[in-house]
C-alpha cells in the first residue's frame, strides 16, 4: 500500500470522490432488514478458492468445518454403522430376492439393534476367553511405554489379532470380506492427488509460484486393502489373510522396503487404496492397575462406562482373586499370532525396536510441504473436550491438533476418488479411542472409549469394520448410465476425476465422460520366420477393432453433493426456461440461449448424508444427496477474445436481471460460472444453478429461509463479504450484478489478485483496496494482466469504484435501492453493444406484473 498523502483518495478519472452523498437523505441510521433467503452473511457462504499445499494454510478452514460437529456415544455410532449397512448393502440384495423383505428406516434400525446384540455378546465372549490372550498382552506391551512408535507394533498386532480370530465367524446375517488389514504407515508419507487438477472450478485455482501440487501426510495406522499389498508385494499374490497379517507384522521392515522401491517406480500406496486411518498420540505409560482391568470378567453393564480405579480399589483388596498384575503364562493364542510373538517385532533393519527413545519420534515433525506425524503428546484438551474446543487451539499453536490432524486424513480420503461418499479416522489418544465420521454434511465424532477397560467395545468396532463392503468402507461404486438424446449410453470418468480440497460441502466433481469407442488397430506383427520358412511369402497385417474409452466432448459430466432441502438443478434450469417462455414470449431468446442444456440429471438418496445422523437422533438440517448431472459442453470466459468479453458479459447480465424477474435467483456468480456456448457464433451462458432459489416473480429477493447460502470468495458483492455478525443483508439482483464485474477485472488480470485467501472479511477489505489504488497504480506490469484487455482497464476501474460507491449509499439508506439504476451505472462505463440484428428492447424495464403471475409460479415463505 502506498504512504498516505494528500492525493491518497483520489478516485479513477471521471469518478466522484468516494464517501457520503453531498446531501444525504435526513435519516442516516443503516436499515437492518432480515434476509429471506438466509442469514446473508459471508460468514455462511462456502468457499474453497484458496488452492494451496501448505498446512499451515488450512488449519483455520479445518476448524472452521468442525466447528459445531456433533459428538454422540461410540456404541450408538455403533448401532448406526449396522443401519447403514443394512440400507445400503444388504437390503438392495434382499429386494432383488424378496420383494416382501423388510425395508426402510425401521427395518433398518430394527436389524441393528439386533446385530449389535450379537456383536456385542461375541466380543464380550472373545474377551473373556483365551482367544483374546495375544490382544491383552500386546495391549499390556504397547501401554508400560509412553513412546507412540514403540506402541505402533503392539496395537497393530493386537487388533490384527481380532481379524485373524473373526475372520470365519457370523455375525447374523453378517460376513467378513476380509479384505483388509491393519498396518503402520509411519514413517512413510501417503501423497495426495494433484490439488490443481480437479476440474475447471473454484477448486482448482491456479497454484501459487513454487507451491508443490500435492500434499504428504503420515497417518500413524492405515488399513490397506489386501488388492494393494498383492500389487505391492506380487510374490505373495496367493496369501490369505493370515499371511498378510504375519507380512505386516512380522515382516514389517520388507513391507517398508517394498514400498519404498515401489515408490520410485510410481507403485505408492494412494488415499484410495485404504479404508480407514488411525492417528495416535501418546504421553503416558498406563500403571499396572489400568492394565489390570484387562483380566476382569467383561459384561454388558462394565463395558459402558469407563470405571474409576479408585472406586475399584476396595473391592480389589478384599478378594484374593483380583486381576493379576503381571502377565504371568500365556494362554493359548491363534496359531498365526502366536507365531508373531515367538519370531519379535523387526524394524526394517531387522533388529527389534526398543521400547524407550525410540528416534522415529524426532523425525515426526510438521513439514511446511504440508507433511505432518505426530510430535509427541498434545498440549490440547482431554480426550472428553468436544471437536470444537479441542480443535480451535490449532490456530494459536500453529500445529494441529489431533482433531485438525484427523481432520486432514478426513479430506484426503474423501477426495481420493470421485465416488467416495465418506471417511472413516480413528483417533487413539493414549488409551482414549474416538471415531469420527466424515461426510459432505460434515464431522460426527464419538466420545471415547478406554480401550483397556471397555476391551469388547474396541473388538465389536474391528469386527463391524472386518464385515463392510465397499460402500460402508466409502466407495459407492455407481454405474453411469444415462438416456441421452433417446439414446442408452453406459460412460465412466477419467482416473484423475475427484472432488475439490474440502472438508464438506458440495464437493463438486466434474468431467468430460468417456464412453467406449471402437477403433482400429494393427495386429502384432508376425514372429520372425525360421531358416526353413524364410522363402515362404509371409501375409499381410491385418488390422483388428479394440474398444477403448475415448472422451465424449460434447458432453460434461457433474457430481455434486447438493442440500437435500434445495431444489435440483435440472429443475430449476427447466424452470427457468418455462417461465422465460411464459412471461416472455417472443423475448425469451434472452434467457434460453444463454442457459445450459441439461440432457440427463439424477440423484441417490442411498447416500444421503442426513441417514446415518437419522439414525444418530442428531439434526439432519444441511443433509446432503449426491446429485449426477450430464449437459452440454461449454467453454470457460478464457476462450472469449478480449474485443468480445464485454459483448459476452452483457448477455449475461441481462439474462441474470430477467431471470430475477421471472423469480430465479442465481446467487452464487463466479469465473467458472460464466461460460461460452460455441454454436451459430458465441453466447455467453449463466451455468451452475445447484444453489440457485426459486421465488414468486417479481420479488426482489427470496422468501425461503433457513438455507446455507454458498459463495465463491474472489467474486461475492463486498458487503457480503463485509457484514458484520448479527447484520443481515438481503439478497438482491445486484450482488449477481457486482459479481460479473469482479469476474472482469478476473479476466483482465488473469486471476492473479491478492484476494483469493483469507476470511471473508479479508478478502472484502482486499478487494475494497484494489478498488482505492488501482486507478493511481495504472495498469499492472506486461504478465500481469491479459493482452489486448488494456482498452479495458480505465472503465472497469472507473464502473468499480462508482459501483461500491453506490452499494455504500443504498446500503445506509442514503439511495434507493434500482436494478436499473445499478445497470445504468454499469453501461455508462462499460457500454452494452448494440446487438447485430438491431432488435433492440427494453429489457432493463421489463418487471412481472402482479397480475400476470400464474398460481401455480408463487412461492411462500418457507423455513426449516
Amino acid at each position: 500500500m502506498p504512504p498516505a498523502t494528500a492525493t491518497e483518495n483520489t478516485p479513477p478519472p471521471g469518478v466522484n470522490p468516494p464517501g457520503k452523498p453531498k446531501t444525504p437523505p435526513n435519516s442516516t441510521t443503516p436499515k437492518v432488514t432480515s434476509t429471506p433467503l438466509n442469514r446473508g452473511t459471508a460468514q455462511n457462504a462456502r468457499s474453497r478458492a484458496n488452492i494451496s499445499t501448505n498446512i499451515n494454510d488450512h488449519i483455520q478452514f479445518i476448524e472452521e468445518d468442525l466447528r459445531g460437529s456433533p459428538v454422540v456415544e461410540f456404541q450408538g455410532m455403533l448401532k448406526a454403522l449396522l443401519a447403514l449397512l443394512y440400507m445400503r448393502e444388504i437390503e438392495p440384495n434382499l429386494k432383488d430376492k424378496d420383494k416382501r423383505a423388510p425395508q426402510g428406516h425401521d427395518a433398518a434400525k430394527k436389524f441393528a439393534d439386533d446385530h449389535y446384540d450379537i456383536l456385542i455378546e461375541e466380543a464380550i465372549k472373545f474377551s473373556n476367553d483365551k482367544r483374546s490372550a495375544d490382544l491383552k498382552n500386546n495391549l499390556r506391551d504397547a501401554y508400560i511405554s509412553k513412546s507412540e512408535t514403540a506402541r505402533y507394533p503392539h496395537i497393530i498386532e493386537g487388533l490384527n489379532s481380532i481379524l485373524c480370530h473373526f475372520q470365519n465367524v457370523e455375525i447374523g446375517q453378517l460376513e467378513a470380506s476380509n479384505d483388509s488389514v491393519f498396518m503402520v504407515n509411519d514413517p512413510v508419507p501417503i501423497k495426495s492427488a494433484d490439488v490443481s487438477a480437479s476440474g475447471d472450478d473454484e477448486y482448482s485455482l491456479a497454484m501459487s509460484d513454487g507451491s508443490p501440487r500435492t500434499t504428504k501426510r503420515k497417518p500413524d495406522f492405515v488399513t490397506p486393502r489386501l488388492q494393494w499389498l498383492q500389487k505391492l508385494m506380487p510374490d505373495n499374490k496367493d496369501f490369505g489373510l493370515d499371511d498378510w497379517v504375519t507380512t505386516v507384522c512380522r515382516d514389517s521392515g520388507d513391507v517398508l522396503a517394498a514400498r519404498k522401491k515401489a515408490s520410485k517406480e510410481g507403485v505408492r500406496l494412494s488415499w484410495n487404496d485404504i479404508t480407514q486411518c488411525w492417528e495416535v498420540k501418546a504421553s503416558k505409560a498406563l500403571d499396572q492397575e489400568h492394565l489390570a482391568f484387562l483380566d476382569r470378567n467383561f459384561d454388558t453393564d462394565n463395558i459402558l462406562v469407563t470405571p474409576d480405579k479408585e472406586a475399584m480399589r476396595p473391592a480389589k483388596q478384599k478378594s484374593n482373586n483380583g486381576p493379576k498384575l503381571t502377565q504371568g503364562k500365556s494362554a493359548p493364542q491363534h496359531p498365526r499370532t502366536m507365531a508373531l510373538r515367538s519370531q519379535g517385532r523387526s524394524n526394517s533393519q531387522g533388529q527389534k525396536r526398543s521400547c524407550e527413545d525410540d528416534p522415529e519420534v524426532s523425525r515426526k515433525k510438521l513439514k511446511p510441504d504440508g507433511s505432518s506425524g505426530n510430535a509427541g503428546a498434545s498440549g490440547s484438551a482431554g480426550p472428553n473436550a468436544s471437536v470444537e474446543s479441542r480443535a480451535s487451539s490449532s490456530s494459536s499453536s500453529g500445529k494441529p491438533t489431533p482433531e485438525v490432524q484427523c481432520g486432514f486424513y478426513g479430506v484426503e480420503l474423501l477426495r481420493s476418488s470421485w465416488d467416495r461418499t465418506h471417511a472413516i479416522v480413528m483417533l487413539l489418544d493414549n488409551e482414549q479411542l474416538s471415531l469420527r465420521w466424515h461426510d459432505s454434511q460434515g464431522c460426527i465424532a464419538t466420545t471415547p472409549i478406554d480401550v483397556v477397560a471397555q476391551l469388547p467395545l474396541l473388538v465389536a468396532m474391528v469386527v463391524l469394520f472386518q464385515r463392510f463392503g465397499k460402500r460402508m468402507q466409502g466407495a459407492a461404486g455407481w454405474s453411469l448410465q444415462a438416456e441421452v438424446d433417446g439414446e442408452n449410453l453406459e460412460y465412466s470418468l477419467p482416473d484423475d476425476a475427484r472432488s475439490g480440497w474440502e472438508l464438506k460441502g458440495r464437493r463438486l466433481v466434474t468431467a468430460t465422460s468417456l464412453v467406449p469407442s471402437e477403433v482400429q488397430v494393427a495386429a502384432p506383427p508376425p514372429p520372425p520366420p525360421s531358416s526353413r520358412d524364410r522363402s515362404r511369402r509371409t501375409t499381410a497385417n491385418v488390422e483388428q477393432v479394440k474398444t477403448e474409452l475415448k472422451p465424449r466432448d460434447d458432453l460434461f459430466f457433474k457430481l455434486s453433493w447438493r442440500e437435500e432441502s434445495r431444489d435440483n438443478e435440472a429443475y430449476i434450469v427447466e424452470t427457468a426456461k418455462e417461465r422465460a417462455k411464459h412471461y416472455l414470449g417472443n423475448r425469451a431468446g434472452d434467457v434460453l440461449n444463454h442457459l445450459p442444456n441439461i440432457k440427463h440429471s439424477k440423484n441417490d438418496p442411498l447416500f444421503s448424508t442426513g441417514l446415518i445422523r437419522g439414525f444418530l437422533d442428531v439434526s439432519k438440517n444441511g443433509a446432503r444427496v449426491p446429485s449426477f448431472m450430464l449437459s452440454e459442453k461449454l467453454y470457460k470466459l478464457d476462450d472469449v477474445e478480449p474485443a468480445d468479453i464485454v459483448a459476452r458479459l452483457w448477455e449475461i447480465i441481462r439474462c441474470l436481471y430477467l431471470l430475477w424477474q421471472i423469480g430465479i435467483a442465481h446467487g452464487d456468480i463466479s469465473y467458472w460460472n460464466l461460460m461460452i456456448r460455441k454454436d451459430n457464433g458465441a453466447y455467453g451462458v449463466v451455468n451452475d444453478f445447484d444453489l440457485a432459489t426459486i421465488m414468486t416473480p417479481g420479488q426482489a429477493s427470496p422468501t425461503k429461509q433457513g438455507f446455507e447460502r454458498t459463495g465463491t470468495k474472489p467474486f461475492m458483492a463486498i458487503i457480503l463479504l463485509e457484514a458484520k455478525p448479527g447484520r443481515v443483508i438481503q439478497r438482491r439482483c445486484a450482488h449477481d450484478l457486482e459479481s460479473v464485474i469482479w469476474c472482469l477485472v478476473w479476466y483482465v488480470l488473469l486471476g492473479l489478485v491478492d484476494w483469493r485467501a483469507g476470511t471473508y472479511e479479508q478478502v472484502g477489505a482486499a478487494k475494497a483496496t484494489w478498488i482505492k489504488y488501482a486507478g493511481l497504480e495504472g495498469l499492472p506490469a506486461s504478465g500481469r494482466y491479459r493482452t489486448g484487455t488494456e482498452h479495458l482497464w480505465t472503465p472497469l476501474v472507473a464502473a468499480a469504484f462508482k459501483w461500491n460507491q453506490r452499494q455504500d449509499e443504498v446500503l445506509n439508506g442514503w439511495s434507493e435501492y434500482s436494478d436499473k439504476t445499478n445497470m445504468e451505472l454499469i453501461n455508462s462505463w462499460l457500454p452494452c453493444p448494440k446487438r447485430p440484428d438491431g432488435e433492440e428492447w427494453d429489457w432493463m424495464d421489463f418487471k412481472v406484473k402482479e397480475g400476470d403471475i400464474r398460481k401455480e409460479d408463487r412461492v411462500f415463505a418457507q423455513t426449516e
